[in-house]
């Protein structure tokens, strides 16, 4: 069975735009005991760097250039480090790694030196949005490189995929009782589409909430954190509701640090592991 933690496992390779560091502080704790644990869409990982590992770690993104990152840091840590090391905190090279992402074709996974590019663009970015303007504020310096080292020791002890979320599914099938999905979508509400590299349009959100029946027929479970939208509640009206207020770390400064509120749904009554607080 896994360990719970209520405080940061080992550091997220990126803090990535839309992740759940703050919100994973409560999400974890809602976590019932499980041998296999799946996140079908990873992205910055919070919930996996802040919960103790389980028997069975599966991570997943669609995003192939994501996935190479954590695959090569996982994998070719040594060429990844070496070079990333060298790159100095420039302007100009983010905008020519920046030029150089919008125009890559497709390619062979791992590949240490995109992956690079791709976590240096990221590291470099106003509030770590992909493809976002140059910060002068974000840190570049041997700290990251310490901290990469504890996120590759645990990413070694997960299998990293790169597909669509019901393929996952399917690939892992048959449901087990001990499974635990821990779904962490994109939202539904528009204004945050350009944050997202993937369409994820109503049909996509009505095929989630098709797989969630398929875990919870199967004995598994499931955990979801959503936006709170009427057409959410719709798809997810026979399972356990609830919301938790979280800080906007958005990039909007006007909301930013402002409380708001996550849909959270679960096929299982939540039973909060209080023993982390006391």
């Amino acid at each position: 069975m896994p360990v719970y933690n209520s405080k940061l496992d080992c550091p997220v390779v990126i803090p990535y735009y839309g992740g759940k560091y703050e919100l994973s502080r409560k999400l974890v704790p809602m976590l019932p005991p499980h041998v296999r644990y799946f996140e079908p869409f990873f992205g910055g990982g919070s919930m996996f760097f802040r919960k103790g590992l389980a028997s069975w770690n599966v991570l997943n993104d669609i995003d192939n250039d994501l996935i190479n990152l954590y695959i090569s840091i996982a994998e070719e840590y040594d060429k990844f480090i070496e070079y990333v090391s060298w790159l100095p905190r420039s302007r100009e090279l983010h905008e020519l790694y920046k030029k150089e992402f919008k125009k890559r074709p497709p390619y062979k996974i791992p590949d240490y030196k995109k992956a690079a590019h791709y976590f240096y663009i990221i590291r470099n970015s106003f509030n770590n949005v992909p493809l976002g303007t140059f910060s002068k504020d974000t840190y570049w310096g041997t700290s990251i490189i310490d901290e990469l080292r504890l996120s590759k020791n645990k990413l070694n002890r997960a299998t990293i995929e790169n597909l669509d979320f019901v393929k996952l599914v399917e690939r892992y099938s048959p449901i087990r009782e001990k499974d635990l999905f821990y779904f962490d979508p994109p939202y539904v509400v528009a204004e945050k589409k350009k944050y997202y590299r993937n369409n994820f349009n109503y049909e996509k959100h009505n095929q989630l909430a098709n797989v969630c029946n398929i875990i919870n027929d199967g004995g598994g479970k499931f955990l979801i954190s959503y936006d709170d939208k009427p057409e959410i509640r719709e798809f997810y009206k026979d399972f356990y509701l609830s919301t938790v207020d979280t800080k906007y770390m958005g990039a909007n400064p006007e909301h930013r640090g402002k409380v708001k509120s996550e849909l959270v749904i679960t096929n299982y009554k939540i039973k909060v592991q209080e023993e982390l607080f006391s």
